[in-house]
């Protein structure tokens, strides 16, 4: 937990000059064309119809959920396919018959919307309905290429923009809020970062089954330093009731995920494998579809739609509409997959895979799942019962692998989100309270965090070995290190000397320069003037401290009275505050002290007026 962190990032977290960062994108990119051989005539072609939202991606050392070789079949398998695809009922051959009445279906198969299948391929179909296989390859874009820790890829997608509208719904939600104590310290853009960085640390530390409350993080035996140094367990519970307000919470958390949505777009570019499914979880009673990277879990697009919206075409329409006319794969989960829906996604360019179930109304009738069956470019393929649904998909693919190792990336990532979630911040009397910003608020950190982490490993300048629990926990000590850089450079006696070499071990700075001046303040508070005998008639070995204190205090006697009067002035013996009605001063020249005799700290008569 104690790690060194970047002091110069504290002073510019997210740098805001964007002149400086053109210019080194700009040299960066002259030397990478400067060391990439030149490319013949017909590759330079080929370039100009790429992907034109797909950035060249260089040498990755990600750890892929698959590899592109994984799904692709051999040359003699190949060939095995395009023999079984021209027909099960060969010239000259008279077909096998068993017991029982003969078929009259000569092989071809009709489903209930009227879709006819059959056993072999029809010749009529051009081989161009066949999209060519690309192989895009997964990377991040623009500036998310040259991150280098877990904040800069956080704050590309959860923003200034995104902070600042969470920092005005915070704040209107304590003002709103009725405290008999008086009203809330509203809250700065330092504070709320600090905030979210322990929400964060909360899901690493309380992601347990069996955790322990909320205010064990803030205790010296079973916490930890962090959450004691960045802000009291009473104001962290205080913000997290404000932000659990009733009023104007859902549109307030719907702009911050649209904001996500476009973000998360913005800054990566896709490899060839999208998976398109609805997740077994919820957000506030909504049910949640995802468009993720089979090959790297990253939520490229995703929809939050109540029960009632049932459009699952728009919704697939929705979700595709960056990767039109790219020649990706879509895996399309059970609820999505359609015949019509598949020949939409085939005039644009994508192929499709998915399970189709036996009660399904493209289902072929009286088909026992013993061979392959065709229509057009769609084909079924035997699967347990079932059977896997591709069109257009490329004859170089093995398509049962590919669906196994698409088909749940949407889930898997959704497990991603939920396994460090920051829901594990909510104190206990908040944990039972159904609040439809705050889950949703909580989702949208959680994307952030997951979606930043792969684009972390995916940058040059990144970690590609990187465990998400180590991002998060990096994470959470990056948003609350300004604050704690700012509590200790305050000079204030609320924060300890205790309290400030834990913030120093917590950010890996040296404590020597705040102990020398706590030496120094230590000995100016300390030192007293010390009367010889033959100067003044006091015991031998009474010192006498300074008149004036660090503060205003009451005075002891007017409290006895309920005067309640506050005085800075001070007995130099007992150093009890006294106002003037009960206090009896001496001047240092009526006392025999000479100024030059006066210890540091003491002030002068001359000063004072005397």
């Amino acid at each position: 937990m104690n790690c060194p962190l970047d002091e110069e990032l504290l002073a510019n977290i997210k740098c805001s000059d964007q002149e400086d960062a053109g210019d080194e994108e700009e040299k960066m990119q002259m030397q990478v064309e400067e060391q990439l051989p030149q490319l013949p005539e017909a590759q330079e072609a080929y370039e100009d119809d790429a992907d034109p939202l797909q950035e060249t991606a260089g040498s990755c050392r990600f750890s892929w959920i698959f590899e592109d070789g994984d799904v692709l079949i051999s040359d003699e398998q190949l060939a095995e396919t395009v023999l079984k695809s021209e027909g099960s009922v060969r010239p000259g051959v008279t077909p096998k018959r068993g017991r029982g009445r003969p078929s009259h279906n000569a092989g071809h198969y009709t489903s209930s919307t009227g879709q006819i299948w059959s056993v072999s391929k029809d010749p009529q179909v051009a081989a161009g309905e066949e999209l060519p296989l690309l192989g895009q390859q997964a990377c991040g874009k623009g500036p998310a290429r040259s991150v280098s820790n877990a904040v800069e890829a956080w704050m590309l997608l959860f923003d200034d923009e995104m902070l600042k509208s969470l920092l005005r719904h915070t704040n209107e939600q304590m003002r709103k809020k009725r405290n008999p104590t008086g009203a809330q310290r509203p809250l700065d853009i330092v504070e709320l970062r600090s905030f979210l960085g322990l929400s964060y640390l909360c899901g690493v530390f309380r992601n347990a089954q069996y955790r322990g409350e909320l205010e064990e993080l803030w205790t010296l035996e079973l916490g930890n330093a962090i959450f004691r140094a960045s802000m009291t367990l009473a104001r962290f519970e205080s913000i997290s009731e404000c932000l659990s307000g009733p009023s104007g919470g859902w549109s307030e958390a719907q702009k911050l995920w649209q904001r996500l949505l476009i973000n998360c777009r913005s800054y990566y570019g896709c490899s060839s494998w999208l998976n398109v499914d609805e997740v077994s979880g919820t957000v506030a009673k909504n049910r949640l579809t995802l468009c993720c990277d089979a090959r790297t879990l990253y939520m490229t697009n995703a929809l939050v739609s109540s029960r009632q919206q049932r459009s699952l075409e728009k919704d697939v329409e929705h979700l595709i509409c960056d990767f039109k006319t790219t020649s990706r794969n879509v895996t399309l989960g059970l609820r999505h997959l359609t015949l019509p829906q598949s020949e939409q996604l085939m005039q644009r360019q994508l192929s499709s895979l998915g399970v189709l179930e036996a009660t399904s109304p493209e289902w072929p009738r009286q088909w026992q799942c013993d061979s392959l069956v065709y229509s057009g470019s769609s084909k079924l393929i035997p699967l347990d019962g079932e059977a896997v649904f591709c069109c257009g998909l490329s004859p170089q693919v093995d398509a049962l692998q590919a669906y196994q190792n698409t088909s749940q990336a949407c889930q898997q990532f959704y497990e991603l989100t939920e396994r460090f979630s920051t829901a594990h911040m909510l104190p206990s009397a908040l944990e039972k309270q159904s609040n439809s910003f705050l889950q949703l608020l909580h989702f949208v950190l959680n994307v952030a965090a997951v979606n930043a982490w792969i684009l972390l490993r995916l940058s040059p300048k990144g970690d590609a070995t990187m465990e998400q629990r180590d991002f998060q926990r990096q994470l959470g000590l990056f948003l609350t290190q300004q604050r704690l850089q700012r509590r200790l450079q305050r000079r204030s006696t609320t924060t300890s000397l205790v309290m400030r070499l834990q913030i120093c071990e917590i950010l890996g700075q040296s404590s020597q320069r705040l102990l020398s001046e706590a030496t120094g303040d230590a000995k100016r508070s300390d030192s007293v003037g010390v009367l010889t005998p033959d100067k003044v008639s006091l015991p031998v070995g009474v010192n006498l401290s300074s008149r004036y204190g660090a503060k205003h205090r009451r005075c002891k006697p007017c409290a006895r009275s309920k005067r309640g009067t506050k005085s800075r002035t001070r007995c130099q013996q007992c150093q009890s505050h006294r106002c003037g009605n009960h206090l009896i001063s001496r001047c240092y020249e009526c006392v025999g002290i000479l100024p030059s005799q006066l210890p540091e700290g003491n002030m002068r008569d001359d000063e004072l007026g005397h």
